[in-house]
């Protein structure tokens, strides 16, 4: 093994050692690296960790463990959250550049896919002896399948199925817009790549809904359909094909025939936990999306911690509060969770806010400028939810540790 990479892996374990993480967790994260290393970069690519990127950790995770390793899915869920924390270590470090690492971070943020792809084909084998992991795990991740591969965090299923909600107009919309895509031949714009104008204008007059914008915006400017897309795409219920012509998957029928629960869990897990939300940012954005994604736990902390139903002000917030100030700067260093994210919450009965009297038209334009927020009864038990699976998924005591940290370096 490269001293170099070996340096840096026990580098990261002292690391981890000083933030207080129990040893026996230390040392897991420390053997599933050198199995990384060891096992697969050097005896199969014949490469060091400097040259890993996201194609290379995609591969890993998606056909050389599954096919080639004795191993559970509780220790392929292992090694992604091993990726995770060494990584952004090495990026910490200086190690990793920015764009690479939001590279690594999209492929590290698709759990579920290697989870399930991991139950498919896990035994078909590319050739070759299998290696076997040390260690015994459970395979169970309370995930429950529906048709053509949904599948569904049992957790918040069973949240959704049973919690008052207030109605949503989120998943009619999302079915007119995939239902538009069925009956329409939709080619995206040469350029900018998003929906012409006239489809645009077309599916916005049919929502519930309609947002106010001018007839020569462009997608960027709907926070709905900029949605929309992303979700359907990192769902795959459609591709982009040749001539930038947007193809229905057979996935989307199976989509549309699940009930309203059904749905609403597979949207809501999809914008929060698969969908990569630097795909939202506009072009000339502060380009931190990727990192506003990775401390979600805490921000899904932060808005568990606010009163149900209470109007609570965060613009500009300057007091001594720390879960107001925190948000406060969430929503200011982070444009995309300004300008899409809080729409998104707001359109799935999350949360609703008010925007600043009198804000300039950049802010009106890009959605800026909320000055209090109020959370729902369904938001608050729905982001209670989602940071204490961030603390199992991270293994962090503190979510809004971690978060101070990251917005202090930026």
């Amino acid at each position: 093994m490269d001293e170099g990479d070996r340096f840096l892996v026990e580098l990261f374990y002292q690391e981890l050692v000083r933030q207080g993480l129990g040893l026996r967790t230390c040392q897991r994260h420390r053997d599933n690296l050198y199995f990384f290393l060891e096992a697969y970069l050097e005896a199969s690519e014949g490469m060091r960790l400097g040259e890993v990127d996201a194609e290379t950790l995609d591969y890993f995770l998606s056909r050389w463990y599954p096919n080639k390793v004795i191993g559970s899915r509780s220790e392929l869920n292992g090694f992604i959250t091993s990726f995770r924390r060494f990584f952004r270590f090495l990026h910490e470090l200086g190690e990793v550049p920015v764009k690479c690492y939001e590279e690594i971070f999209g492929v590290l943020s698709r759990r579920d896919y290697y989870l399930l792809n991991f139950s498919k084909n896990s035994g078909n084998d590319l050739g070759g002896e299998k290696t076997g992991v040390d260690g015994v795990g459970s395979s169970s991740v309370g995930d429950m399948e529906y048709g053509a591969d949904f599948f569904m965090d049992r957790g918040l299923y069973l949240l959704v199925r049973n919690l008052e909600k207030q109605a949503v107009n989120l998943v009619s919309d999302f079915e007119l817009f995939m239902d538009y895509l069925v009956h329409h031949r939709v080619q995206l714009r040469f350029g900018s790549g998003g929906l012409p104008r006239r489809e645009l204008h077309r599916l916005n007059q049919m929502f519930s809904s309609p947002e106010r914008f001018n007839r020569s915006s462009g997608q960027e400017q709907s926070q709905r359909i900029s949605i929309f897309y992303q979700l359907g795409r990192s769902l795959d219920l459609f591709v982009v094909g040749g001539y930038s012509e947007l193809l229905v998957s057979p996935r989307s029928e199976f989509f549309l025939e699940l009930d309203f629960d059904q749905k609403m869990v597979i949207l809501l897990d999809g914008f929060w936990n698969r969908m990569r939300w630097s795909e939202l940012e506009r072009f000339g954005g502060n380009g931190f999306s990727s990192w506003a994604q990775e401390q979600r736990g805490g921000f899904a902390e932060l808005l568990s911690r606010l009163p149900v139903g209470e109007r609570v002000e965060i613009s500009h917030y300057t007091g001594s509060e720390q879960n107001l100030r925190m948000l406060s700067n969430y929503l200011k260093v982070y444009e995309v969770v300004e300008s899409k994210i809080m729409f998104g919450l707001k359109e799935f009965g999350i949360l609703d806010y008010e925007f600043q009297s009198g804000r300039d038209s950049y802010s009106k334009r890009n959605h800026r400028g909320i000055e209090s927020i109020a959370i729902s009864k369904f938001g608050k038990k729905i982001m209670k939810y989602f940071a204490r699976r961030a603390r199992e998924e991270m293994e962090l005591g503190s979510l809004i540790e971690f978060m101070d940290e990251a917005l202090h370096f930026i």
